[in-house]
């Protein structure tokens, strides 16, 4: 059976990291947690490999959320409706311009689920709210196989329970044998407006509360972030690996997507790490110990 990958378009997704990530897990662990779940391609990754994972997914994104509840409740009634959309509306600058400017409280659960779709394959790098139309990725993004690849999420995601709380309700009980990575809004884009209706979720992140809670944390837990001195300083009491990363994110103030130093954040050793080493642009694990 061929994998199974995103149907979502994600800022600063981790798509293009997996390849590195899946040699980072912990030696063991029973169940899996992301309570940024975002575009969710490692989950989606890490479920292929373990069917039996018992899975938690979580976004504070309510669209993203309801996005995801119905997605699994019915992908193939959802893919329907989205195929309905592109079939009828030629004109995606109208399409966008309404789906943006709607009252959302007008809308059903399962319409904006539709309409999160929708707007995630024709903005700027999929970022649904505040990245502006594009023309392009109406024409390139917006396509059947798009639209076909969430029809056949839906069996990948029975039995996984998906809420839409605050991080921290994901990381008070459990032990180590329970692994979770978390991939916070980055530090540096805080002023940003990426994450939900007018960027709340992105300007309004705590993150100095993040590493407090992460410190108290019980899990096996992996981090990715942006590199900076404040959350080098925030984590100094974790295990923190250098390394580096093409953003799939543009958007209409932009060009193309930048290349970023990012970190690996854990409170375990990684795997197949040497102390002097870096990842490089291929695919070979090696990173810098910090």
């Amino acid at each position: 059976m061929a994998e199974i990958k995103s149907p979502l378009r994600y800022p600063g997704g981790k798509s293009r990291a997996i390849q590195r990530m899946k040699h980072l897990l912990p030696s063991e662990f029973d169940e899996y947690r992301e309570p940024f779940v975002g575009g969710g391609s490692f989950f989606i990754y890490l479920k292929q490999k373990r069917t039996d994972l018992k899975v938690w997914i979580n976004d504070l994104n309510l669209e993203l959320y309801y996005f995801w509840k119905y997605a699994q409740l019915d992908s193939e009634k959802l893919a329907h409706e989205v195929l309905k959309i592109k079939k009828e509306r030629l004109n995606g600058q109208e399409l966008f311009d309404e789906l943006l400017n709607i009252r959302l409280e007008s809308l059903t659960e399962f319409e904006r689920a539709v309409r999160f779709f929708v707007l995630n394959r024709i903005t700027f790098s999929g970022v649904v709210e505040s990245g502006g139309y594009s023309r392009h990725a109406f024409e390139s993004r917006f396509t059947i196989s798009s639209i076909e690849r969430l029809a056949r999420i839906g069996g990948l995601l029975e039995g996984i329970k998906i809420t839409n709380l605050d991080y921290r309700n994901l990381l008070e009980d459990g032990d180590k044998q329970v692994f979770t990575y978390l991939d916070p809004p980055y530090f540096k884009a805080t002023k940003s407006k990426l994450y939900g209706r007018n960027g709340v979720l992105h300007t309004n992140f705590d993150h100095d509360a993040f590493a407090r809670e992460m410190k108290k944390c019980k899990h096996s837990w992996l981090i990715t972030y942006d590199d900076s001195p404040e959350i080098r300083r925030n984590f100094s009491f974790a295990k923190v690996y250098e390394w580096e990363l093409q953003y799939g994110m543009n958007n209409y103030k932009q060009g193309k997507a930048e290349r970023g130093n990012e970190l690996f954040i854990s409170n375990y050793d990684l795997p197949a790490l040497t102390k002097k080493s870096k990842i490089k642009q291929d695919e070979s694990m090696q990173l810098a110990l910090l």
